[in-house]
């Protein structure tokens, strides 16, 4: 038997500004070709000192390359004075984290939390 994974949603990174903070929208497959394209929209924003809140509701897969991104943003606001956070991780994202037991070095907004309400 042949299975086919098919993304829900194609891949995008929208930016809610917000004024005090900047919510992240990422949807779609995170992966070696796309998690460059999320990890420059939080750069840029990490460079502006900004609050970010990353929102992976939308995110269909995620792999070693997405959790690279979170963990290198996540370093790179604790040693800037910024400030990083995750709401609303998919199930696969969960997932991740846990398998790699990196849960505990990343924000993560409580569970229902709207990202609206966060920032």
């Amino acid at each position: 038997m042949i299975s086919t994974v098919v993304s829900l949603h194609p891949f995008g990174v929208s930016l809610d500004d917000l004024g005090r903070a900047v919510v992240v929208r990422v949807q779609g497959e995170v992966d070696a070709a796309t998690a460059p394209h999320m990890g420059e929209a939080v750069d840029g924003l990490l460079a502006e000192r900004r609050r970010i809140v990353l929102d992976l509701a939308d995110v269909d897969f995620m792999d070693l390359h997405g959790l690279a991104v979170l963990l290198r943003a996540t370093r790179r606001a604790n040693g800037d004075g910024a400030s990083f956070s995750l709401a609303r991780p998919a199930p696969c994202v969960r997932r991740l984290l846990e398998l790699v037991h990196a849960e505990g070095d990343l924000t993560i907004l409580p569970d229902g939390s709207e990202p609206f309400d966060a920032a």
